[in-house]
């Protein structure tokens, strides 16, 4: 029994209930909400259930159980929703205006919320602490080579959990014993005949005069690496002068990929292909050294090897047909994702080590993103596929030292350029996939999840103005601008700003005597 009525009941009230309970009664209005009395103490009212709309404690207290604040309330909402009405018809005249011809009412009806179309900045994304677990757990090594990466969906994975779990429960420390101690090598170990033969992975590389290989280096981190900053300049020239290309072929392949690329910015014979007076044979000798593309895939790849890709496709890019390095670009990121530097590590402290990673990964997704866009082909990679924070906006000399990563602030970064040009192509790539794609995402349900060409449009326009809103004053253009590699990154930057534009639009240009159509509003102005 409700001890309320317990209560009524004791003082002789529940007999004013049973008497009411056996008289036939009138179908009474049902009042929402507590009375007046109930709703200032802050208690529950049971008016909706009482006899004459009049709750227990009103009647417990002598009192009338009004309901003024309702109807006061009642009141005030409508004139709320007048005010709602007006609002709406001048949105309607504002998407009339801004859009003309299109007609949302079939949308509206068919959805009652709209999802936001473009996914947030990198630099927001939730973080899930445990998908760190390549950098921060003991590795499963199921073969000689180690720190290649493995995600989260991975076999590898769940059994680190499992020896987690285990090691939890039991106290002792995971791996402090060999994880398969019986494995067998017949299944385990790489077969001989795979692995290279000795000496196949070595090979003999001829390079520029000591005073022309000075120069060109010294020409690559002018022009190039300003505008693809895949190389620490101070880092990369250290190991010149230590002649690790000697010791190391690995580091050989990137200081030839550097010798090409300055070769197209000086004019000298030397750097030109014997018999072939052009220019566009400018560096071949040292590029066509170089075995872009591994031949032994089992190794897994180093920074050497994604640094010498990233500079043959710049190179290429100039020289042969796209495809040739798009192709080149597919393999460098699948080789990136191998040693997981499409992933954000979790350090307190940015080091040079992570830096040299990020630069090179965030220089080949540019480029797949450029060329992929470029030869409307699919992208290999998805902006929920990487999590890679993008470099750190810090010239080379202030890595070390007391700057320790930190830009003077009365100094524009050389990277700003680059990190413009990087959100910009984040939303080219979202524009690819979703204007040109050739079929619509789906959900589990089944249904396409298809927002409408207007959404689209408004969505990436904004998008492009609040990047555009947000370019530093000295990438700003200005044709009268002094600084030289300013000048030529604004002019750049401008020029993919419009680029991105165009191919926003382009599928929205209506045709000679052809009906509005959405979007063509936004293509004319």
């Amino acid at each position: 029994m409700h001890p309320e009525m317990t209560i009524l009941e004791s003082n002789g009230i529940g007999d004013f209930d049973d008497r009411n309970a056996l008289e036939p009664r009138t179908k009474q209005r049902r009042i929402q909400g507590a009375c007046d009395f109930c709703k200032r103490r802050k208690i529950r009212c049971d008016s909706g259930e009482m006899p004459g709309n009049r709750c227990t404690h009103c009647i417990r207290s002598g009192m009338d159980c009004t309901h003024a604040d309702i109807f006061k309330t009642l009141t005030s909402s409508k004139s709320y929703v007048t005010a709602l009405e007006s609002r709406v018809e001048k949105m309607e005249r504002l998407l009339t205006k801004l859009l003309p011809g299109i007609d949302f009412t079939d949308h509206l009806e068919n959805e009652t919320e709209v999802e936001p179309l473009l996914v947030p900045q990198i630099e927001t994304l939730p973080r899930n602490d445990t998908e760190n677990l390549p950098y921060t757990l003991p590795k499963l090594q199921l073969n000689p080579e180690k720190h290649r990466f493995w995600g989260k969906s991975s076999g590898v994975q769940l059994v680190q959990t499992a020896l987690n779990f285990q090691s939890h429960w039991t106290g002792v420390p995971p791996l402090t014993q060999p994880m398969l101690p019986k494995k067998r090598p017949e299944f385990w170990e790489p077969k001989p005949w795979v692995l290279p033969p000795a000496g196949e992975d070595s090979p003999q590389y001829t390079f520029p005069e000591p005073d022309l290989l000075a120069t060109l280096v010294d020409l690559y981190f002018k022009e190039i690496n300003p505008m693809a900053p895949v190389l620490h300049r101070p880092t990369f020239c250290a190991n010149v002068a230590e002649k690790l290309h000697i010791r190391d072929h690995r580091f050989a392949a990137t200081l030839l990929m550097v010798c090409s690329l300055g070769s197209r910015y000086y004019d000298d014979p030397r750097v030109l292909l014997e018999g072939h007076a052009g220019c566009h044979s400018a560096g071949w000798k040292w590029y066509s050294q170089v075995h872009v593309l591994p031949k032994h895939l089992v190794y897994k790849p180093d920074l050497y090897e994604l640094q010498t890709i990233a500079l043959s496709v710049i190179y290429l890019r100039g020289l042969l047909p796209t495809a040739v390095s798009w192709t080149q670009i597919g393999l460098g990121l699948r080789r990136a994702q191998d040693v997981g530097a499409h992933r954000r590590r979790t350090q307190p402290c940015p080091t040079a080590e992570n830096e040299h990673w990020k630069r090179v990964f965030w220089v080949l997704l540019c480029q797949e993103w450029v060329i992929g866009t470029y030869v409307g082909r699919p992208l290999a990679m998805r902006d929920q596929d990487f999590d890679q924070d993008l470099p750190i906006e810090c010239d080379d000399e202030y890595w070390e030292g007391l700057q320790n990563f930190k830009q003077p602030k009365d100094k524009p970064s050389e990277l700003s350029y680059f990190i413009r040009h990087a959100k910009l192509l984040e939303i080219q790539a979202a524009v690819a996939t979703t204007i040109y794609s050739p079929r619509k995402p789906r959900d589990f349900s089944g249904q396409a999840v298809t927002p409408s060409d207007a959404q689209n449009i408004m969505a990436f326009d904004s998008a492009l103005n609040s990047w555009l809103s947000q370019v530093p004053a000295h990438l700003r253009w200005d044709p009268e601008r002094k600084n030289k590699q300013h000048f030529h990154q604004s002019a750049l930057l401008y020029t993919q700003f419009y680029s991105v534009q165009i191919l926003l639009h382009r599928p929205f240009i209506p045709a000679p005597l052809e009906a509005s159509r959405p979007g063509s509003e936004q293509t004319t102005n």
